[in-house]
């Protein structure tokens, strides 16, 4: 249902908790490979996947996660990995309150690190969690991780980010959020 859109490459894929007809696509590859395909930003469909329409990001190359606030369709999170082989100021994690028409970059580190996950606490919506990924791509290496990774927690709904401070660790990717006890 997607394959006549200008990118092909998936990042991520996000369906809205209140309207199974809403989808949203993130183009760009999460996984950060030699033969990666970057994106060209994010998509969204109101009719199952009928027709589609380019709601921005583009810059980013890569969208890794995107979360449909769970009682808001109009709001939704999008954490950006950004381009594989430069630097890329669009990195972040990026907020709309208007079903995609405009975004707000919400949290930055830097032009070297782009942001694998966000998710919202599943008992209350306003806190937020990300997780920073320092990388890039080189012909003769590949880095991943670095001092600016990170885990970082928003209790206002993504307003204002605090480093939970595990940036040490240089290496967190991937979190997960147990429905139970967030």
């Amino acid at each position: 249902i997607f394959d006549q859109e200008a990118s092909t490459s998936i990042g991520d894929i996000a369906l809205d908790p209140s309207d199974p007809d809403v989808l949203w696509v993130g183009t760009g590859e999460a996984n950060i490979f030699r033969s990666s395909t970057a994106g060209c930003g994010l998509y969204k469909t109101s009719d199952g996947g009928k027709t589609w329409q380019h709601r921005g990001l583009g810059a980013t190359h890569t969208i890794a996660r995107i979360v449909v606030h769970p009682k808001d369709s109009n709001t939704v999170y999008v954490a950006a990995g950004g381009h594989e082989w430069t630097d890329n100021p669009e990195r972040g994690v990026y907020k709309t309150t208007d079903g995609g028409q405009n975004w707000r970059r919400v949290l930055h580190v830097s032009d070297h690190t782009g942001f694998n996950e966000v998710h919202v606490d599943p008992r209350n919506s306003k806190v937020l969690y990300a997780t920073a990924h320092q990388r890039r791509r080189h012909v003769w290496t590949y880095i991943s991780g670095g001092p600016e990774s990170g885990l970082y927690k928003s209790e206002d709904g993504g307003k204002s980010f605090k480093n939970m401070g595990l940036e040490k660790s240089e290496h967190i990717g991937m979190i997960a959020i147990h429905p139970n006890n967030p």
